[in-house]
């Protein structure tokens, strides 16, 4: 008896150290934790994990009720360091001479966002001017506000991008899509010049239950219905099912997918509850609210980013909605992987970057994706056209 008890210790342990060292020979910028999450779920022991992360999310539930005493500062970085006058003050626009201010296209700004929350904190639900100008024209703006009227001491945060002014771009991680690619899993190089935020992609591969398109390279077999996020090459942006409200054409340069849509024709998916564990929750071990974050498409074109410290799927899909989403679809979720980070330029040179945080709780750091440090996981940036 006492022989087969200490052989299934000596299994256990053995099992243990095994996981431990293969997470810690994992390469990629991610916490130790979440290492050891991925390799646990890549190794068929995702049981394991979903209970070490009901045990680790069950201690740490963010609390019901109360009031936060304000909103999160909005990252504005000041004019002078912005990297429109960074390109200007360095001689890249057109040829090396600076042009003459003029005011480009773009999209009218956003309509402030429905409160749920009453009384309102002040200024919540307005959206204001973030990050980088484009010729003086606000190319982003945040909107703050309680997702719901349980957790209403959780602020969460929204981002608007105007895709006429700006740029979003895909770009491969080291392991998710993984494989060898002309742009490296970090933003370094020309692409750091001109970039003025990045944010997370979405779960990995295995869990995504989709595709990944690069640039005429699928990675990924593309799966018909999936929620995708689809990438034009005249700079549009798109979220809709695959096959049917967007599909392959000439001018499609890139395609995440993840899940199934979350949002459709300005309504919210049947299956996006409040309790869901198995659809937009099931790799949490049926921790239903955490970290989240969304993307999404307004009627307008613009480009909407919603994520929280507190959400669960249905609150996530009524806060897209919320912020003017038509489509939308998830994307990661827990506080590891959930990131959306401004960057900020040296006005005297353009290659020193720094980020700022979309909220705090944020885990990671205000310098993810950026080099020389490769990151694990496809992400997406937001940058200056290159005529700028």
């Amino acid at each position: 008896m006492l022989a087969g008890v200490a052989g299934v210790v000596t299994v256990l342990v053995s099992l243990a150290a095994i996981s431990l060292v293969g997470a810690w020979r994992t390469p990629g910028n991610q916490s130790f934790e979440a290492k050891w999450a991925d390799w646990l779920r890549g190794h068929h022991a995702a049981t394991l994990a979903n209970a070490l992360e009901h045990f680790y999310y069950s201690q740490n539930a963010p609390p019901k009720g109360g009031r936060p005493k304000a909103l999160n500062p909005v990252p504005t970085p000041s004019p002078s360091s912005s990297p429109s006058s960074v390109l200007h003050h360095a001689g890249l626009t057109r040829g090396g001479v600076a042009a003459a201010a003029a005011v480009p296209q773009h999209l009218p700004p956003p309509a402030p966002v429905s409160l749920v929350v009453s009384p309102a904190l002040p200024g919540e639900g307005q959206w204001r001017p973030a990050g980088v100008t484009v010729d003086g024209v606000p190319a982003m703006y945040v909107s703050q506000f309680r997702a719901d009227t349980v957790y209403t001491s959780q602020i969460t945060s929204a981002v608007w991008i105007d895709p006429t002014l700006l740029r979003l771009a895909l770009v491969p991680g080291a392991q998710e899509p993984g494989g060898t690619w002309p742009q490296p899993p970090d933003i370094t190089g020309a692409a750091l010049r001109r970039v003025v935020a990045a944010f997370n992609g979405g779960f990995r591969m295995q869990d995504a239950h989709g595709g990944f398109y690069l640039d005429g390279r699928t990675a990924v077999p593309l799966r018909a219905n999936a929620a995708s996020m689809v990438i034009y090459s005249n700079g549009r942006v798109n979220v809709g099912a695959w096959g049917s409200e967007v599909r392959m054409t000439p001018n499609v340069t890139a395609v995440l997918q993840n899940l199934v849509p979350l949002v459709d024709n300005g309504r919210i998916a049947p299956d996006a509850s409040y309790g869901d564990t198995s659809l937009w929750g099931a790799t949490l071990g049926a921790n239903t609210v955490v970290a989240r974050s969304g993307i999404g498409v307004t009627s307008s074109g613009a480009v909407v980013y919603v994520a929280g410290p507190a959400l669960t799927a249905r609150s996530l899909a009524e806060s897209l909605v919320r912020v003017g989403a038509v489509r939308a679809m998830t994307l990661d979720i827990n506080p590891e992987w959930v990131t959306f980070n401004f960057f900020e330029h040296n006005r005297s040179v353009p290659w020193e970057v720094t980020g700022v945080k979309l909220y705090p709780q944020m885990q990671r750091p205000a310098t993810r994706y950026l080099g020389p440090t490769a990151e694990s996981r496809d992400f997406f940036t937001v940058s200056l056209p290159s005529g700028s």
